[in-house]
């Protein structure tokens, strides 16, 4: 299967059949496409937190998104939670030394690690740099899913401050250093089933792009 044609099997899945499992194998290569996704700078400023556990799946559902997005969440196979970097934990010493050392060393890592630093501090928003890195795995993640023929949706509507919290109670990650971004489910699913998915509409080539 092409990309193109990945992409084009790939569309928002609102019912699930949980009755078929995704493969260990299947999932550890979604995985890895993700984490193959551009990096701005090579930080990898993202963090991939797994859930198959049905209970722990329905407390992320009540903790991690609003009401509209709840069901769709206890009723996929599979649960991930894409974290983004803290801007205090991207922007520190200790973040940025384990990641520019595979690069650099001695006086060189230093000088990078601080001007990198200036550099993410300069961002809008302290959280701005870990979140689009978050949608570059996401589109990673869901064009590989399909190349399995495996159905995907990426999800906003989180609740961060509850996130929080859930991270806390079940010792998931440390919230201090890291934040949800962006939800995703993963799981098979029969096009035959009532509003299982909807129908893919896109505008016209010319309104979506202008070439100069």
């Amino acid at each position: 299967m092409s990309v193109q044609e990945a992409a084009k099997f790939r569309k928002a899945i609102k019912i699930y059949d949980k009755t078929k499992a995704v493969s260990e194998s299947d999932l550890k290569t979604i995985l890895t496409t993700g984490a193959l996704a551009p990096s701005s700078n090579g930080l990898e400023p993202v963090k991939v937190i797994i859930i198959k556990d049905q209970k722990l799946k329905e407390q992320a559902a009540l903790n991690c998104f609003m009401p509209g997005n709840q069901q769709k969440v206890k009723d996929a196979p599979i649960l991930a939670l894409l974290l983004g970097a803290n801007g205090d934990y991207l922007t520190s010493e200790e973040f940025l030394t384990n990641r520019l050392e595979r690069i650099f060393s001695g006086e060189t890592l230093k000088t990078n690690v601080r001007g990198m630093s200036n550099y993410l501090k300069s961002y809008p928003s302290p959280n701005m740099f870990s979140d689009e890195q978050t949608h570059l795995v996401a589109s990673f993640m869901a064009l590989q899913a399909a190349e399995l023929k495996i159905g995907s949706s990426i999800m906003g509507g989180i609740t961060q401050l509850q996130a929080t919290s859930f991270f806390t109670k079940h010792n998931i990650v440390d919230p201090t250093k890291w934040h949800l971004s962006l939800g995703m489910l993963f799981g098979y699913y029969d096009d035959n089933v009532k509003g299982t998915s909807f129908p893919r509409l896109r505008i016209a080539e010319d309104e979506f792009v202008s070439i100069f």
